[in-house]
């Protein structure tokens, strides 16, 4: 290793940093599942962990793992998965690979089938003592038709008005409404809780703070159904119905604030689609949102990147939380037509560009083909070692203070296939120049660096390549410094150090 790489290294690993965090989702039981194949045995239970599996995930630097379906669910909704096919996914599936969807939670204790509450605990232990904190799902929209207030505490979901269960595409047989968003669509294994109704109100805030108890943070699945316009608007005939009124407050904003009292340093990241639910979700106290526009650009040209990037969004970076796949979009290698090369230039403007970084479990081996959330197994692949050697070397990086920090500047280059942005970190004094080439062919440009400094020369040290470069400042300064890549590499310039 040069001293250069050591020098940028020492400065990574020597600072403690919160803000941004790179998070990696895992769906726990088809980790397990994977795990007993690794191993050789059986690894149902959190407590049958391997210690050097948790080792691995903190030594890729990672800040956050959120791990998905740890929570108690029901027979009803592995019942209903049983009647579906799922040949699309995986077509050789048994019925042994159903195991219900993470999302039609019972209660909020730990799944039997992985161990204990106490198990959870432990395991966020032995995260936590690696520097790594734990995220959990918290599902506010809907718990699982049997969940434990359903058949005794119904008012505190949506109700059918009299005459009206026959409607089966929006009530469930207990004459409880399907969840749903405000377009009707049905999820017809979970039942719709009420948030305009105090009990519901009380007992979701209970709920969110013993999530809170056992993590770091809280990811909420579709927190902008809660918002009380969007409430109201889906629920309209069945509230007035019952004579339900709109709270004057938000639930979120009661939710968060209370739960801060005790949990003073947790992370509230929102699941939402449209700017307007984002920055309603973020006034009302969420720390990030997720967003999936971003991705949906990356599938396509450098233009479509850039132009979102500069201008497509009113929500700040720093609050966002970005992502080329998760467990409900498809494969970003599979969608890109199975381009390893153009998934890792995606995964890098993702994880670079700024705000929390979200990885999914496979990502980091260039998995093809989607875990579904109802199985345990995807189809069979083999892992993509170029694509792992690629993210061990891409995660240190980020982990510069500059990639953590609020600041970030556009850079617009001659060269319409670069996609290109400088993070900074002044406190630090760190300037990183990130330029990627988001096309099929090698390209060169002039990527211009507005803040450069130096009397004749610079210096510019790559950490990929482990180089470094001596530049004429004043070309820099008149055209921008030259930069030549091969189809979707990327180079990262460290300057003024």
């Amino acid at each position: 290793m040069s001293i250069n790489k050591l020098i940028f290294s020492l400065i990574l690993i020597s600072i403690v940093v919160t803000k941004n965090p790179i998070v990696y989702e895992i769906s726990i039981r088809p980790w397990l599942y994977e795990l007993s194949i690794k191993y050789g045995r059986s690894i149902t239970k959190l407590e049958d962990i391997p210690e050097e599996e948790i080792d691995f995930i903190a030594d890729m630097g990672v800040d956050a793992v959120y791990i998905m379906g740890i929570w108690k669910l029901g027979e009803y909704g592995l019942n209903y998965d049983k009647t579906l096919d799922y040949d699309y996914v995986l077509p050789d599936w048994q019925e042994e690979d159903i195991i219900g969807s993470p999302f039609a939670i019972t209660e909020y204790v730990c799944n039997p089938e992985l161990g204990t509450d106490k198990d959870i605990q432990v395991l966020r232990w032995k995260f936590n003592i690696r520097q790594v904190k734990l995220y959990l799902d918290f599902v506010p929209n809907h718990s699982a038709i049997d969940g434990v207030k359903t058949s005794t505490d119904e008012d505190m979901y949506i109700m059918a008005p009299p005459g009206k269960e026959n409607q089966t595409n929006r009530y469930a047989e207990n004459g409880l409404a399907y969840g749903a968003d405000y377009a009707h669509f049905a999820w017809v294994d979970v039942n719709q809780w009420n948030y305009f109704e105090p009990k519901t109100i009380t007992y979701m805030m209970n709920n969110l703070e013993k999530v809170l108890t056992y993590s770091d943070g809280v990811v909420c699945t579709r927190a902008y159904l809660e918002i009380n316009d969007v409430f109201e608007k889906t629920w309209e005939d069945e509230l007035t119905y019952f004579n339900y009124t709109k709270p004057e407050e938000e639930f979120w904003t009661i939710a968060i604030n209370n739960a801060r009292k005790n949990f003073k340093t947790a992370v509230f990241i929102a699941e939402a689609y449209t700017d307007t639910h984002k920055e309603k979700l973020l006034e009302l106290g969420f720390d990030y949102v997720l967003d999936a526009d971003l991705r949906s650009k990356l599938l396509y040209s450098a233009n479509d990147v850039n132009t979102y990037i500069q201008q497509g969004s009113i929500i700040p970076w720093e609050k966002t939380a970005h992502f080329i796949e998760n467990h409900d979009t498809e494969r970003f290698v599979s969608s890109v037509d199975g381009d390893y090369e153009k998934a890792k230039a995606a995964g890098t403007i993702a994880a670079s560009v700024g705000g929390m970084v979200f990885m999914n479990h496979g990502q980091w081996y260039g998995r093809k083909y989607k875990l579904d959330i109802h199985l345990r197994r995807a189809a069979g692949e083999d892992n993509n070692n170029d694509m792992l050697s690629y993210y061990k070397q891409l995660l240190p990086i980020l982990t510069n203070t500059a990639f953590k920090s609020p600041q970030y500047n556009y850079v617009e280059t001659d060269n319409s296939d670069f996609v290109a942005y400088i993070r900074e970190d002044e406190s630090t004094d760190n300037h990183l120049l990130v330029v990627v080439n988001y096309s099929d062919t090698a390209k060169c440009g002039n990527v211009p660096i507005y803040n450069i400094k130096g009397l004749k020369y610079c210096l510019l040290y790559e950490p990929f390549s482990d180089e470094e470069y001596v530049r004429n400042v004043e070309l820099i300064k008149k055209n921008g410094l030259q930069v030549c890549l091969k189809p979707w590499e990327t180079q990262i310039f460290k300057y003024n150090y």
